[in-house]
Order: structure tokens, then sequence, then C-alpha cells
């Protein structure tokens, strides 16, 4: 199946007909109702005293799926996905790399009230990856690193999206509707109207909104694929099912391999990326441009790799810091999670003494007080503003809510990968 590349490139997103090919979609949707009906009997079984009647999957407004409901029954759900209409596409998306990786499957279901609107937001924050202008003008110089799906089951208009907005920052006007309202229709939001065994994918940089949450039938699979080796370094952190590898059980041959190289990658990034964090440690300028060379291979965009390692450097130095080092994993968790996720947080960590985070900690101070008063800027401004439309508002806005995680969009100013360098003797 070939896509239209430059198509997806000027709007962010593209429809695929027939995703599903339909031959296929009245067994497609069997495995995933079987998967509902596991999971419905498990939040019976799970329910606490003094919980609301039925269990979690039946108080939730969009109860979901994920590679826990997959029995040897329903694997059949992981061939689709790693089939030609889904990763084939996506393959073509992230202009063809050395390898793509399947790094999440679920399933968006009805739920048993009509719950509403829900808020228009990204996929993404800049408090935790990098500021939104550094990513998005790397996808438009070197394409994506990442892609996702709506594919639905039966027919779905609940998915709206901004158009284009994968390239473009949040505008003011739109920053001021978000803050009084963020689940009011914004000016260009556009419905998309996906027949049975219809797709859409997109980047996560897209501003999307959920619209209207009802009881109506609705399975939507959504999935997420993501690129190893291409010309950046991603994002998208984690492989969601890696840590939670029990459904493997029940996959076919090819399905196997597939995660088995998938999880190679995976861990071959991560050596690289703690390789590199290492030539920071060491004060070694060529050694690190060589390591941020193999980890992000283009120039465009290399210092926005910077940033993500500088997340993950955060995360590390976290973790060593006595008062959190003494917690156990469970109690840490909530102070570490988000993106990257604890799991590889945790991993990162193990390779990297205290010594060692502190050195990290002191090499990266300028990037991380020039992105933090960054943010404070950002923070203030909007807050202001906030102040004026909302002047009865008991409480300042959440910055790290949805809808308003990407309001700091832009990378520090005049400091690129060899002002980074040049900060280590501060």
């Amino acid at each position: 199946m070939q896509v239209e590349v430059e198509q997806f490139r000027a709007d962010g997103y593209l429809i695929i007909k027939n995703a599903v090919p339909p031959e296929r979609l009245q067994d497609l949707r069997l495995s995933v109702e079987m998967m509902v009906d596991g999971e419905k009997a498990r939040a019976l079984t799970t329910r606490k005293e003094g919980e609301p009647r039925g269990g979690s999957w039946y108080q939730s407004a969009q109860p979901r799926l994920n590679t826990d409901s997959i029995t040897a029954e329903t694997a059949d759900v992981l061939d689709f996905c790693l089939g030609e209409t889904t990763l084939g596409v996506s393959q073509q998306l992230l202009h063809n790399p050395p390898f793509t990786a399947l790094t999440t499957f679920g399933a968006l279901c009805s739920g048993l009230i009509d719950y509403g609107y829900t808020d228009w937001h990204r996929d993404y924050s800049s408090a935790e990856q990098a500021p939104l202008s550094g990513s998005q003008q790397n996808l438009m110089e070197n394409g994506p690193g990442y892609v996702q799906w709506n594919i639905a089951l039966y027919d779905d208009d609940v998915f709206w999206i901004l158009p284009a907005s994968h390239k473009h920052p949040t505008t003011e006007a739109q920053r001021r509707q978000l803050l009084l309202d963020p689940k009011s229709q914004l000016v260009g939001g556009v419905p998309v109207r996906l027949e049975a065994g219809d797709g859409v994918v997109y980047p996560n940089l897209m501003m999307h909104w959920g619209s209207n949450y009802t009881s109506r039938l609705r399975r939507t699979i959504h999935m997420g694929y993501r690129s190893f080796t291409g010309p950046t370094l991603p994002y998208a952190h984690q492989l969601e099912w890696h840590e939670k590898p029990g459904f493997l059980e029940y996959a076919s041959e090819q399905a196997l391999a597939h995660f088995e190289t998938a999880a190679e990658h995976y861990d071959q990034e991560k050596r690289r990326i703690a390789a590199a964090l290492r030539t920071i440690i060491s004060g070694q300028e060529q050694a690190f441009r060589a390591a941020l060379a193999r980890l992000h291979p283009s120039e465009a965009g290399r210092m926005v790799a910077v940033v993500l390692m500088c997340r993950i450097a955060n995360k590390v130095i976290r973790l060593h810091r006595p008062q959190i080092a003494r917690m156990s994993v469970a109690e840490r968790r909530p102070l570490i999670d988000g993106s990257p996720p604890a799991h590889y947080a945790e991993d990162m960590a193990r390779r990297f003494s205290a010594d060692e985070a502190g050195a990290l900690q002191r090499r990266f101070a300028e990037l991380n007080r020039r992105l933090e008063a960054d943010r404070e800027a950002s923070d203030r401004r909007y807050g202001e503003i906030y102040k004026e439309l909302r002047p009865d508002a008991a409480q300042p806005p959440d910055f790290e809510s949805r809808p308003l995680r990407t309001f700091n969009s832009e990378m520090p100013a005049d400091f690129g990968v060899a002002e980074f360098i040049a900060s280590w003797g501060a």
C-alpha cells in the first residue's frame, strides 16, 4: 500500500481507507470484543469494597484495552498491527528507517454513560520532552520519529484534529481559548469521520480533540510506532509493552520475531544514550559529538536530542538523591514517572553512581537553568492572561494539564550544541 507522504507532511494526518481489509473486519471485531469481556470480568473481580458497582471498567468514560488484555484467542490483533496496512504504512511515513517498532497497542471503547466533551491537547509535554517548537522543526527537517493511529471497527466521528498543527505552535488566540475553555471547538478543527475499517495516522504533536464521549458503541484500535536508528532520536522513549511482556506467550512466530528485534534495538539505544552521558561526565567534547551523531545522525535538530538526554539525566539525578534512593521502587515511582516512564528511568539510573549523577547535574546545569527560566516566564505570562480571562478563578491554571502543557514551546535562544559543550566549564 503506497501512501501520500507529502500530504502527510503538509496536513499532519492521513485517512487510510480499509486499514482493516473487509475480509478481516469481523474477526478483528470478535477479538476485540472478547478482550472487552475479559476486562469487564477482571474489573468485577478486582473491585474493592466501597468502590462503585461494577468496577473500574463500568465507571470509566472511555475504558481502554492494552496488551494485558490479549489472550491466546485474541493474539491475531498483533499480526494485524504488524501488517502492510499498519506497520507498512507507518514505515513509509517514518521515511523507511532501518527498523520500525510497534510501541503500544490498545483500543478506545465506549462507556455506559454519556460523558460529554473532553479537551483539546497534544500527546506531548514541553516540560518532559523538548520544547514543542524544537520537536516540530525536527519533524519537518527529518520526518517524524513517531506516529500513532486510530482505527475504527465501527463508524466513528469522535476524533477531531487541527490540520497542520504538527508544524505550527499554538497561536495566541488558541492559547486564550484553551485557558478559558479547553473543551470548546477550536476554530479550524475538523472531525475525522472514519467508516468501519478506516484508520487515521498522525504524529502526536498534532492538536486533537476527543470531542463527545457517549455510550454509543465504540471500538477503535489505538497504536503507536517509532523508528530506530533513523535520522533522529525519537522523543518516544518507551516501548509500553516492554515491561509487561506476558502477551508474548500468545504471539505468532512473526510477531514474536518483531518484538524480540524491537527489544534489541531498544536496549541498544539505551546503551548508546548511557555512553553519550558518560562522555558528558568526562568532558570529552569530540567523543560526545560522535556519540550524539550516532543517536541523532542528522545535523538538523541535534539540540533537541541533547534536551531529551537532559530529561533522562534529570531522572537519573533525582533517583540518586538520598531521600529518594531510600524509598522503595513503588514509593518513588510517582515522583519519576512520565516521559521517560519510571521503569526506563530506574534502568538508566542503575548504570550510574551517585558521584556520576552529581557530575551530570553540573554538566546540565546551564541547560536546565535556561529551560526552567523559559518555562517560568511562559507560566507567568499566561498566568496573568488567565486572571484577565477568568478573574473569579480560585486557582491558577495548571500548566501540566493536557491542554496547557505545550504553552512553553520555544527552545532556549542562542544555545546550541556548541554552547552546551562550552557550559560544562561554567
